[in-house]
C-alpha cells in the first residue's frame, strides 16, 4: 500500500514539476518574444534574382492553408499566363503542415515530397512554412528549410521561401495564472521576416516576401482587405497579392499592367499590382 502511495506522489510530483517547466519555457519565451523591435517594412529587400528568367517554369509550392485557401498555385498560373509566362504548377499542401514535415522522408506528405524532387525535374520549389513556427525561426524552422535546401539543389531546382503574413490582430495568447502575452501585428511580421530572410540570406535563395507586401498595403491602402474572416487566412485580395509578388520575384518584372484580377475588380487589383511592383 505505502509503495502504491509512493508511486502516485511521484507521478504526481513529476506532472507537476512538468508543468512548472512548461510553463516556465513558455513565459520566458514569451517575455523575450515581447522584446521585438518592428522593422522598417518600406525598405528596400534587395531580393535575389532569377538566373535567367524562366519563360516556362516548372514549380512545385510545399504550404500549408495558407496556401491553398483561395488556391495561390492556380491564382499564380493564370496571373502567368496575362503575362506571357507559362509556367507549369504543382502543388503538395497540407492543413498546419510545417517544412519539418514535409522535409521528413517517414511523413505521409514529406514521402511525396521526396518523390517528387528525386523522380521530377523543377526550376523553383516554394517553400511556406507554418506562420507560428515562422516567428520563432531558428529552433524549428531553419533545420528542415536546410534540409529541403539541399533537396532541391540537388534536383537541380532551386528553392523560393514564400514569406507569409502576420494575423490581422497580431498574437494573444493566455499563459499561466491569468498571465496574458500580446503581440502586434508589426511585431509579429518582423518575426517572420527576420526568419524568412535571414535562411534566404544564409542558403542564397530567392525570397517572396509576400508578408512584407501585405504591411506596405495596409498602409497604403487600407481600404483593401487582405485578411478573410478568420483574420488568419488571405482573402481573395491576399492570394491575388501574394501571386503577384510571386510573378515580381519568379519574373523579375513588374505585375503592373496585367490584364487578370482573379475574382477582384480591376481597380482593386491595380493597387495590389502596384504594391507588389514596390517589392525589390
Amino acid at each position: 500500500m505505502k509503495s502504491t502511495i509512493k508511486k502516485i506522489v511521484i507521478i504526481v510530483l513529476a506532472v507537476f514539476a512538468a508543468l512548472l517547466i512548461g510553463g516556465y519555457l513558455l513565459i520566458s519565451s514569451a517575455l523575450k518574444r515581447e522584446k521585438v523591435q518592428p522593422m522598417d517594412f518600406t525598405q528596400n529587400m534587395d531580393l535575389k534574382k532569377p538566373d535567367p528568367v524562366k519563360d516556362q517554369p516548372s514549380v512545385l509550392f510545399l504550404g500549408n492553408s495558407m496556401t491553398y485557401t483561395n488556391d495561390l498555385p492556380s491564382v499564380f498560373t493564370q496571373l502567368s499566363q496575362s503575362g506571357g509566362f507559362m509556367a507549369d504548377v504543382y502543388e503538395l499542401t497540407e492543413g498546419s503542415y510545417r517544412l519539418e514535415y514535409f522535409a521528413d522522408r517517414e511523413d505521409e506528405v514529406g514521402s511525396q515530397v521526396y518523390d517528387a524532387l528525386e523522380n521530377y525535374t523543377w526550376d523553383y520549389v516554394i517553400l511556406q512554412e507554418q506562420s507560428g513556427i515562422a516567428t520563432m525561426g531558428e529552433e524549428t524552422m531553419y533545420s528542415a528549410a536546410r534540409t529541403l535546401d539541399s533537396l532541391i539543389r540537388q534536383a537541380q531546382g532551386e528553392p523560393v521561401f514564400f514569406m507569409t503574413w502576420a494575423f490581422k490582430e497580431g498574437i494573444s495568447i493566455d499563459l499561466l495564472a491569468g498571465l496574458k502575452y500580446r503581440e502586434s501585428r508589426d511585431e509579429m511580421q518582423t518575426e517572420i521576416a527576420s526568419h524568412y530572410i535571414n535562411i534566404a540570406k544564409e542558403l542564397d535563395a530567392m525570397l517572396a516576401p509576400a508578408g512584407i507586401a501585405f504591411m506596405r498595403c495596409s498602409s497604403q491602402f487600407p481600404e483593401v482587405e487582405l485578411w478573410d474572416e478568420d483574420e488568419n487566412h488571405p482573402s481573395p485580395a491576399g492570394t491575388y497579392l501574394s501571386a503577384c509578388v510571386l510573378y515580381k520575384v519568379l519574373y523579375d518584372q513588374s505585375p503592373e499592367g496585367l490584364p487578370y484580377f482573379g475574382d477582384l475588380d480591376e481597380q482593386t487589383a491595380g493597387k495590389l499590382q502596384l504594391i507588389a511592383a514596390g517589392i525589390k
